[in-house]
């Protein structure tokens, strides 16, 4: 069915709250540095309630390749003042490099190495924000570091059984899909940049994976927490299924079966069957932060990320039912998340209530939202 016209209308006053509000906002007052060179130490980890700078203490390597995918994403819609941006983003970003391949999970403001653990997570947006940066830049180098990367992860954190380890030096703690999922993103990401075979090898061994130890084909839910064999967690937090999760899941397989052919669409539907039914409050349309496999509520709270990978998996469904609630999520994002903040900021968070929480603003989700709207854009082109 042809998409309705009111959700056209809800686009073009998200693309004025990006293109007029957001992306100005934080590529002035999100920018560390002088007023010559604003982002001469990167993108700031954090703005405080009012919008002025926070200052943590540290930056994650994650939130920068977060900031770097944003800004080449708004220079690749049109957004030329991003272009400076992008390329004093990727400059902080070297200061994290500790060799070919191999990165540190945080840096000071003026970006001294903090803490040298290698975080898969960090390193997979890490090669995601590289191979959006190279399609922007028309530079080999980009796609030269994701490779080298991607080397590093397969000598250095490879497990025998598949999968990578979650940070090193090694912590206590259970395997998570997560940085796996986001491993998944980067690496489609430079395959559609490159369109080389050899950068499909990864997405390859992690769609393998997804089907074999992160799906449950019983109960039809992605799993979240493992052991060391990929076994699932044999008690909670192994009962709650994070729909959100589930979301990027549904986009990422589709953006696999784009790019190769290769279809999951039974695994698809599962996982958006649950949220729909189990996750989504049918009168708002906001989706939970957590639910149960059983379907009974966990955590009512509404992050705003979980909203906006709702947009991304929401967008591919062309149904009636699909397009009311995708209406509905805009809504929410222009008028409760979006609002009662400086304007071209956010609401990380709903209580349960759905009253606001948030004591900061987090850079972070910036990712989330263009990732968002790129899918929406798309979807109506």
């Amino acid at each position: 069915m042809s998409i309705p016209h009111h959700i056209r209308y809800q686009h073009d006053l998200f693309t004025r709250w990006l293109f007029d509000s957001a992306l100005p906002y934080w590529g002035t007052i999100g920018g560390d540095g002088s007023s010559h060179k604003p982002f001469q130490w990167g993108a700031h980890e954090q703005l405080q309630m009012d919008g002025s700078p926070d200052f943590p203490g540290y930056k994650r390597l994650r939130v920068q390749a977060r900031q770097l995918y944003s800004f080449t994403q708004g220079a690749l819609m049109g957004w030329t003042q991003a272009n400076s941006i992008t390329e004093q983003i990727y400059n902080f970003m070297q200061n994290a490099q500790l060799g070919e391949g191999h990165w540190a999970k945080t840096l000071t403001r003026e970006g001294k190495v903090l803490d040298s653990s290698s975080d898969l997570y960090d390193l997979a947006f890490t090669i995601f924000s590289l191979a959006w940066y190279a399609r922007l830049s028309n530079n080999q180098r980009p796609i030269q570091q994701a490779r080298q990367t991607i080397q590093w992860i397969e000598r250095f954190m490879s497990y025998p059984q598949g999968g990578y380890k979650n940070i090193i030096p090694l912590t206590h703690g259970y395997r998570q899909q997560n940085p796996h999922m986001h491993l998944l993103e980067a690496a489609l990401a430079l395959y559609e940049t490159t369109g080389a075979e050899q950068d499909l090898i990864m997405a390859h061994k992690l769609i393998h994976l997804f089907k074999t130890k992160f799906f449950n084909h019983q109960s039809g839910v992605l799993e979240e927490y493992f052991v060391e064999n990929w076994a699932p967690v044999p008690c909670p937090p192994a009962t709650e299924v994070e729909p959100g999760h589930q979301y990027e899941w549904i986009w990422l397989l589709s953006e696999y079966k784009r790019l190769t052919g290769i279809n999951h669409d039974a695994e698809m539907q599962r996982m958006y069957y649950f949220n729909e039914h189990y996750a989504v409050d049918q009168v708002t349309g906001l989706v939970a932060d957590k639910v149960q496999k059983d379907g009974t509520s966990v955590n009512k709270s509404a992050r705003l990320w979980v909203q906006t990978e709702a947009i991304r998996a929401t967008s591919l469904m062309h149904d009636e039912k699909s397009y009311q609630h995708l209406s509905k999520i805009i809504d929410n994002l222009l008028r409760r998340y979006f609002k009662n903040c400086p304007n071209g900021t956010w609401q990380d968070q709903l209580t349960h209530c759905y009253d606001y929480k948030n004591n900061k603003i987090p850079t972070s989700s910036f990712y989330h939202i263009v990732s968002g709207y790129v899918q929406l854009h798309h979807t109506l082109q």
